[in-house]
């Protein structure tokens, strides 16, 4: 078993590290949202106006069935993915897990000039972002913190995750 999820809020650098961790392992990577898009054809803004949020969580879980039988493969997950279809349980029988947690106010930092690329942050104030952060993150954290592994801001590196994934028989 050779997979590797990495989940997080949206803006923690989940497709950054899965890039540099994939490189130094060696393994293929994918960003869930950008597969999906490349597959509907059309960008997860323009998938969430047309088609709504049930479908794209509906497309997630087939990508996420889609991928169980791959191998060496670094997986940067929507940041609602795993909070669906009980796909982080999923996710924890057929790979290695690892949480990328961040602060609500780093998150806000990073976030807040992106608004328009992400389909649920679109039209938001800078309170509303924040509030929406905050709140969405305190009902998410239950589900991410059921990782594996978490690495908080200072652990999240390729070579500090590698390091925790050795503590493990992977």
């Amino acid at each position: 078993m050779s997979l590797i999820f990495l989940v997080g809020f949206m803006g923690v650098g989940k497709t950054t590290i899965a890039k540099k961790l994939a490189k130094k392992l060696n393994y293929d990577w994918i960003d869930t949202d950008q597969t999906i898009a490349d597959r509907e054809g059309i960008s997860i803004t323009e998938l969430f106006a047309s088609k709504g949020e049930s479908y794209f969580r509906e497309a997630e879980k087939n990508l996420l069935l889609s991928i169980a039988d791959k191998s060496e493969m670094v997986i940067a997950t929507g940041g609602g993915m795993p909070c669906y279809n009980d796909s982080m349980t999923f996710m924890n029988q057929i790979g290695k897990t690892i949480y990328l947690e961040r602060s609500p106010k780093e998150l806000f930092q990073r976030l807040r000039n992106a608004t328009k690329d992400r389909p649920l942050l679109q039209q938001k104030t800078d309170d509303e972002l924040l509030y929406y952060i905050e709140h969405t993150l305190g009902i998410r954290t239950k589900i991410y913190k059921e990782a594996h592994f978490i690495a908080d801001r200072f652990n999240q590196t390729p070579e500090k995750i590698i390091a925790l994934l050795s503590l493990t028989d992977f």
